[in-house]
């Protein structure tokens, strides 16, 4: 019994007590990592690159359409809601221009009235 437990002693010695030269293999270790230069995807996981490259390619795509499809002008609800039911003499009513003449209006309303 006596000779198991100081083998045990022995054992556990040498697993949790270092040898002399410890310090120096770490610190050796250390300065060899150092020299080299770490980039951006060394800091990233493996497994979240491929995700993030994805990401950055799509928005890469989105930001490329939204630059060579031209923008409609925006129009307001009641404008887009009335525009197949607007006839020419009604459109005056709804549309943002200056107010047509008196004249102008005159005519409009005799055409629609000969109709």
């Amino acid at each position: 019994m006596n000779e198991l437990r100081q083998f045990f002693d022995l054992e556990r010695k040498r697993v949790i007590e270092p040898d002399p030269f410890f310090t120096q293999r770490v610190m050796a270790r250390l300065n060899e990592r150092s020299v080299q230069d770490f980039g951006i995807w060394d800091v990233i996981p493996g497994s979240t690159r491929p995700v993030l490259v994805v990401a950055l390619m799509l928005i890469l795509c989105f930001a490329g359409v939204q630059m060579f499809i031209p923008q409609l002008p925006q129009r307001g609800m009641i404008e887009s809601f009335l525009e197949s039911e607007q006839n020419p003499s009604e459109s005056f009513l709804y549309s943002e221009t200056d107010l047509p003449t008196r004249q102008d209006v005159l005519a409009q309303l005799i055409a629609s009235e000969e109709d």
